[in-house]
């Protein structure tokens, strides 16, 4: 793989601690900080917040009165149009898999951090959905799906949940896993809001499990915060935010991708970029956006050019 550099800011904190943020407080009551489900409960809200746009139409099921609260807090905190962007990223995301899907490109999906995304059930089309995150939020989110399957809220589809940790230096144990349920699908790989939560060297263990498990013409879409961002405002707001509400007690690496680590990705060619502000422009174009106000996210879309050797 090349080696690009990937920016990061030191902290305090710990993978683990840093995605514990804005969860129910009645849920998982043991914990006196922000639990790991809090970003999936969060972005889920932003995303019901403008179903037409995001097209999420079951985002609701993941919100209550303590998550509104949450997410209040930390858009008044940090960015006001949070809560837009989430919807805005979504729908890129959404629409290229309707796109990929309809041309037959995309047979599986391999949602790498899903959080509580709900992609399998606003796609309409029946393929294979494999889901992967940290153990307690595939324990919780598998549970909450099958009971919603079975009050009739969500139908029945093809869903395979992995339980993993980013942060070991050894996935093979993953990678034969997910193996054996792709064969010889096309796939694609989605990877949103990870990459600021790990070290460099997971990044790039995660892109060469990637190469590993995908052939030639496979797709993967990423998303990051590039360096440039850390020079804002707004930046420093979310840093401070989720500082203030977390337990610092271990060192934790808040990290950005420069666009060149994508451009000079050994084994895929970069097919798109896009950001928020793009994104914006092409979905709601009436729409201004003041840039020191907005955490933006650069979304990217990469295709295998080479097979493995």
């Amino acid at each position: 793989m090349a080696k690009i550099g990937i920016e990061k800011c030191n902290s305090n904190l710990s993978l683990h601690q840093i995605l514990y943020i804005l969860v129910p407080i009645g849920y998982l009551l043991m914990h006196q900080k922000i639990t790991i489900h809090g970003t999936a409960f969060v972005t889920s809200l932003f995303r019901a917040g403008n179903a037409e746009l995001s097209k999420d139409r079951y985002a609701h099921l993941w919100a209550n009165s303590t998550v509104e609260d949450h997410a209040n807090s930390y858009s008044a905190a940090v960015s006001k149009y949070e809560p837009y962007a989430h919807c805005l990223r979504n729908r890129y995301f959404y629409d290229k898999m309707v796109e990929l899907i309809e041309k037959e490109s995309v047979e599986v999906l391999i949602n790498f951090g899903c959080g509580f995304s709900m992609y399998p059930f606003i796609l309409d089309k029946d393929i294979l959905f494999i889901e992967v995150d940290k153990e307690d939020v595939i324990a919780f989110k598998k549970d909450q799906i099958s009971n919603w399957q079975k009050q009739g809220l969500l139908l029945p589809k093809n869903i395979h949940y992995l339980a993993a940790d980013f942060n070991q230096t050894d996935h093979t144990s993953l990678l034969e896993v997910v193996q054996k349920l792709t064969g010889n699908k096309k796939s694609l790989i989605l990877l949103e809001g990870v990459l600021f939560f790990l070290a460099a060297q997971d990044t790039y263990r995660l892109f060469n499990l990637f190469h590993a498990l995908q052939k030639k013409g496979d797709y993967v879409g990423s998303v990051s915060f590039t360096p440039l961002l850390e020079k804002e405002a707004v930046f420093a707001k979310l840093i401070n935010f989720v500082e203030s509400n977390l337990e610092k007690n271990q060192q934790f690496q808040y990290q950005t991708v420069p666009d060149e680590f994508y451009q000079n990705l050994d084994g895929y060619e970069l097919l798109e970029h896009r950001d928020t502000f793009s994104l914006s422009r092409q979905y709601r174009p009436a729409k201004v956006l003041p840039e020191p106000e907005v955490l933006n996210e650069h979304m990217y879309l990469l295709k295998k050019n080479a097979d493995n050797y």
